[in-house]
């Protein structure tokens, strides 16, 4: 394209302790090991050989004396001796059967009365003798499930106590034990899951609302909560329906009517979305998050001063609540009140000072004021975290507006490389005839030479590439003018 297409072209453009699991002492009785026989075998020698004749008329005392019959007497001395063993036994093993029993009686009364003084201590609310108690009453009885039962709730009771009004996390270690010993707990399940979710863990949260509800099914307004735990994970589906089964149970709260703000918010439907959240108002009319979304919604609609109004009264009731003074920033920059951006944007990073977007959008308000030198250090402090072309090309701009072009091209080079396109070389071309016409004016000729031809080169890739890009010609102009 000729010099003189360009400047005629020129002048024409401008984001419970482990679980303690009964152990049982297995008693049983000593297994008997069968008695010998005291008749054993043998092998004897006659002195007169075997057929001996016999004496006539002998005493009878030879006929029934001692040695009359010796081996089956033998025997049956010995199965007597045996039997009276073995009753000897088993009487010894019923009579410590029978302490067994009259020690195990002792132990399971013992755990009965320890149950009853440990059910006595929860009722006076004193959890932790109560849990001491049931402790002991399981040691002296691993049977006695109204004592683990007792000891569940107890550590139930000692968990929310811990809990607190924080849901501080140290309470979990009390709850997990009290499931172990009832899987039933619904409410060891449901304080899980409110703790999970005061920490942003909806995965847990989630699984352990779902198991209370589970258990007991009356837990209707357990459903609203469930639903908003879901709207953070970004399901809304499972949240509307757990807002029908709220709904269907009868249950109108606070939390209810929330979820279903929210779940129309996050369909668009802005008008019932405001409706709702209106509702939620009438009860609680200081609920900082329903002012809050239903300002959203109202900007959605543009209703710019209505949204300001929303976004206010976020503020009177919570004044370090950063998100609505956040919002509050964009509705007045996009009203183009870009004084009352910068206070709300100010007021934004005062509350939250590592919010990146809050840095930008502020940069962004001074570079509208023309208050370069303030939009430079707020762009420094967002580039940390965002790193955008759209960042460093408003960034570049600025540094240029402040005089300082070296950084002005660079920060237009760091845009470019992240998204070549005819603009990004405009804006090179702008930036090194500018810093050549600086360089001019310090009689530096042989530097301002030099910018005069890089701009050149980059403007001429920008009309090739975008042949309708008025401000590529008008900087080539400029830059051809420079050149001489």
């Amino acid at each position: 394209m000729s010099q003189k297409s360009v400047i005629s072209r020129y002048f024409v453009a401008i984001i419970l302790m482990a679980s303690m699991t009964a152990q049982f002492l297995v008693v049983r009785g000593q297994d008997l090991a069968p008695s010998e026989s005291l008749a054993g075998g043998s092998a004897f020698v006659f002195r007169n050989g075997s057929k001996k004749p016999q004496a006539r008329f002998a005493s009878a005392y030879a006929f029934l004396g001692e040695a009359a019959g010796g081996g089956a007497k033998a025997q049956r001395t010995s199965a007597q001796i045996a039997a009276a063993a073995k009753k000897r036994r088993l009487a010894a093993i019923a009579a410590r059967k029978k302490a067994a029993v009259a020690a195990a009686n002792k132990k399971i009364a013992l755990s009965n009365t320890l149950t009853a003084k440990a059910e006595a201590n929860l009722d006076a609310d004193q959890t932790d003798l109560a849990i001491t108690n049931f402790r002991a009453a399981i040691v002296q009885n691993p049977k006695n499930s109204r004592a683990a039962n007792g000891l569940s709730d107890a550590l139930t009771a000692k968990g929310i106590e811990v809990a607190g009004s924080t849901n501080n996390e140290g309470a979990i270690v009390y709850f997990d034990e009290a499931i172990k010993l009832d899987k039933q707990n619904d409410v060891a399940f449901a304080k899980l899951g409110a703790i999970y979710d005061s920490k942003k863990q909806p995965d847990k949260a989630i699984a352990n609302y779902e198991k209370a509800i589970a258990i007991n099914p009356e837990l209707s307004t357990l459903q609203a909560t469930l639903g908003l735990v879901y709207i953070d994970a970004g399901e809304i589906a499972k949240a509307e329906a757990c807002l029908n089964k709220a709904t269907a149970a009868g249950a109108d709260t606070i939390d209810t009517r929330y979820l279903r703000g929210l779940v129309l918010f996050k369909q668009n439907n802005n008008v019932e979305a405001i409706a709702a959240f209106d509702r939620v108002i009438e009860l609680d009319g200081r609920n900082v998050m329903a002012n809050f979304y239903r300002g959203q919604a109202i900007s959605r609609m543009e209703r710019n001063d209505a949204a300001v109004a929303a976004f206010k009264k976020t503020l009177e009731i919570e004044p370090g609540f950063a998100p609505a003074s956040f919002e509050l920033g964009v509705t007045y920059y996009n009203m183009g009140d870009y004084n009352g951006a910068v206070a709300a944007y100010q007021q934004t990073i005062k509350n939250d000072p590592s919010n990146a977007q809050a840095h930008a959008n502020l940069a962004s308000t001074y570079r509208q004021l023309e208050r370069y030198e303030e939009a430079n250090a707020e762009y420094k402090i967002a580039s940390e975290t965002i790193k955008t072309p759209e960042l460093y090309s408003e960034w570049g701009y600025c540094l240029g507006k402040a005089k300082e072009w070296d950084k002005s091209v660079a920060r237009l080079q760091t845009a470019r490389e992240m998204s070549p396109t005819a603009v990004d070389d405009s804006n090179m071309g702008w930036a090194y005839y500018n810093s050549g016409n600086a360089k001019a004016e310090a009689k530096d000729t042989a530097g301002a030479k030099a910018d005069y031809e890089m701009g050149k080169s980059y403007l001429q890739k920008a009309v090739e590439r975008d042949p309708k890009l008025d401000a590529a010609y008008l900087n080539l102009g400029s830059t051809y003018n420079g050149l001489g």
